[in-house]
This record gives C-alpha cells, sequence and structure tokens, in this order.
C-alpha cells in the first residue's frame, strides 16, 4: 500500500514493506510524478498567429480538444504566451474553455512532444491545433495577464504571460482550451498538459 502525505517542504511517501513495516520518505514534485508516469506533453506554436477580438471561435492561437468519445480528461498544468510586437490597443489575455460541443475543433496540427519520451504526436483522444475553428465561442475561465501598446523597445525583456494551473484545470471529453485576446493581437502561445483516463 503507498499513500502520498504533503508535509511543510512538499509530498512525502508512506509505504509499506514487505513486512508491513511503514516507512515514510521525502518524495518528488506532484508534476514530476506525472511526467514519470509518461502522460505529459508539451505544445508550442513556432510562429505567430494572429487572434480575433474578444472570445472568438475562429483563429484561437492553440487549442486543446479533447475529442467526442476519447474518454480522457486533459489536466492543464501551464499556460503561457508572448507577444513581440506593440498591440493595436491594450488587450487582456485569457485562458478561455470551450464548452462541450458536437462539432469537432478543426485547424492546423500543431507538434506534441511527450515530455518523458520526447516522442512528437497527439495523446490518443486529444489533438492540438494552430489557429483553430472551435464549435463556438468559449468563455474566459482565468486572466493571465494583459499586453499593452508600448513599442518592444521600451521593454526589451518581455516575460511570459503565464500561469501554472498545476493540474488543476481539467478539459472534459468534448470540450476545448485555447488561449484568447479582448483585442486582436498576434502570440505565441505554450502549454504543459496531462492526459488521463476518465
Amino acid at each position: 500500500m503507498d499513500a502520498t502525505l504533503y508535509g511543510p517542504n512538499g509530498p512525502v511517501l508512506a509505504e509499506a514493506d514487505a513486512h508491513k513495516n511503514l516507512k515514510v520518505v521525502q518524495g518528488g514534485s506532484a508534476y514530476e510524478a506525472a511526467v514519470e508516469r509518461g502522460n505529459v506533453f508539451l505544445t508550442a506554436n513556432q510562429a505567430t498567429v494572429t487572434t480575433q477580438a474578444g472570445l472568438s471561435a475562429t483563429t484561437p492561437v492553440l487549442t486543446i480538444a479533447n475529442k467526442n468519445g476519447s474518454k480522457k480528461v486533459v489536466k492543464i498544468w501551464y499556460a503561457g504566451c508572448v507577444s513581440l510586437v506593440a498591440a493595436a490597443a491594450a488587450a487582456a489575455v485569457w485562458a478561455a474553455f470551450g464548452d462541450k460541443h458536437a462539432t469537432a475543433v478543426t485547424g492546423t496540427a500543431a507538434v506534441v512532444r511527450n515530455a518523458k519520451t520526447g516522442v512528437t504526436g497527439d495523446p490518443s483522444g486529444i489533438a492540438c491545433f494552430l489557429a483553430a475553428t472551435l464549435p463556438a465561442a468559449p468563455v474566459a475561465v482565468a486572466q493571465l495577464g494583459a499586453i499593452t501598446t508600448a513599442a518592444i523597445t521600451t521593454n526589451p525583456e518581455k516575460h511570459p504571460i503565464s500561469r501554472w494551473f498545476n493540474g488543476a484545470l481539467w478539459i472534459p471529453e468534448g470540450c476545448n482550451f485555447s488561449i484568447q485576446l479582448s483585442t486582436a493581437g498576434t502570440l505565441f502561445c505554450d502549454y504543459i498538459f496531462e492526459v488521463v483516463d476518465d
């Protein structure tokens, strides 16, 4: 029998040996354990995509689609983006959730890599897209940050606009996840996500 306990310095493992003696050892992080299981994937767009203004079903920059019938759940660990040009107008950057829909998400396939093996390819039942077309406009579920009209030369070191969700944002079967802008803009996005059985 194994159990995971959380102490002041993170997770610790309590294990029973063959003689039913209990031992406690320092464990790794929950993220490290997910990678070790082989269920964590990375994806990023390598060319900018221009978004529509507001929450839109057309041209979100990078989309994770959990296909109908997948019997999987996508857990978002991290979502981030950067912009290398000044926005035409200041924009809020949202993490957006698309509700379950009978119509599939379509678009140009993104490159996806397994974080443990480095092997490319979408996990079973999941598809990642660049400049996708969603079945309906999504809803914002988190603020990631903002983009301003300031020239890049005024702030030459651009940090990602991002959030670690630590696997706590779940995308069920038939739903999708994307990053959206309140006004049209160009972005590079990246995600770290885990795929588990429903």
